[in-house]
């Protein structure tokens, strides 16, 4: 009967440390995903300000060149073309 019980005890320690082997590789893997998240965030965060001064910057030439369109008409009117 110990003899068993010492078996069964043995079989259910190397259990225990299989499963805090595979805890600790869940728990690196959690990490690195939390990084590549943080990275990712990090990184959509500089794309939308680049976007937001892009498209500034197509809304003002696109205006610009209404007025330099409107400006030509109206000068092309009073040069009689």
């Amino acid at each position: 009967m110990a003899v068993e019980l010492e078996r069964m005890r043995g079989t259910f320690d190397k259990g225990l440390t299989q499963l805090d082997g595979k805890l600790d590789v869940l728990v690196e893997r959690n990490m690195h995903t939390g990084e590549r998240l943080l990275a990712a965030e990090t990184a959509a965060t500089a794309l939308a300000v680049r976007v937001t001064a892009l498209e500034r910057r197509v809304w003002t030439a696109s205006g610009i060149a209404a007025a330099l369109g409107s400006g030509g008409a109206f000068l092309a009117t009073l040069l009689g073309g």
